[in-house]
């Protein structure tokens, strides 16, 4: 039987509880202007994953409006460095001003380009990276974070399902994301068969990978 369907959503989102009352409404006015920040149940297997991971560097691809990298700052404490990389200028700006007034600023740090280029700036070592970006560009961004990771570091990509469509043709019944799905498809087979790293796919949220580098 399918446990995955609106009603089981519902019932899990009336268990989330937000991380703060400053969290809290940054996430209603992101949601109230249609901004995609990550769903109520992966911001909570998240919390999870990095309460036990305890990493002392963090990199987001894919800052938005910089609620997910404040959420990590909140999560991790002061001993943690989140970097967070955005393409779009005027999300950048609006993360950086977020971030700032949550009282995250000496935290995280966002760094504005295509992540595909500043990958390949970026110096030191991630113990768990978290994807949250173009979903056509995803083995581009994996193969760069694998280059800034170490054996045991984690690396989580977010809605990898694709609202169902990576899964089925069906949802997708005008062929519109067609590209996005073949290539989704393609990189989903590629990191779990891939020898350098163990990966597992959640149906939790819009579909989360989970990977460990070997």
């Amino acid at each position: 039987m399918n446990i995955t369907n609106e009603k089981v959503t519902s019932y899990l989102n009336q268990l989330y509880s937000p991380l703060t009352p400053q969290l809290a409404r940054l996430r209603e006015r992101a949601e109230q202007e249609r901004v995609p920040v990550i769903l109520r149940d992966t911001e909570r297997f998240l919390a999870v994953m990095l309460s036990a991971a305890k990493p002392r560097r963090v990199l987001e691809i894919g800052a938005a409006v910089g609620y997910s990298a404040s959420c990590f700052a909140e999560i991790c404490g002061e001993e943690t460095e989140i970097i967070t990389l955005e393409a779009d200028p005027q999300m950048a700006e609006r993360a950086r001003e977020n971030i700032e007034r949550l009282g995250y600023r000496d935290r995280v740090t966002v760094v504005l380009g295509d992540a595909r280029e500043s990958l390949k700036s970026l110096g030191g070592s991630f113990d768990f990276v978290f994807i949250d970006a173009a979903k056509s560009h995803y083995r581009s961004f994996f193969d760069g974070a694998m280059k800034l990771c170490v054996p045991g570091s984690l690396i989580v990509c977010d809605n990898v399902l694709m609202k169902a469509k990576t899964a089925s043709d069906e949802y997708d019944p005008r062929g519109k994301y067609r590209t996005s799905i073949r290539r989704m498809r393609e990189f989903l087979e590629y990191i779990t068969a891939s020898e350098l790293v163990e990966t597992c796919v959640f149906a939790a949220g819009d579909g989360i990978s989970v990977s460990v580098v070997r």
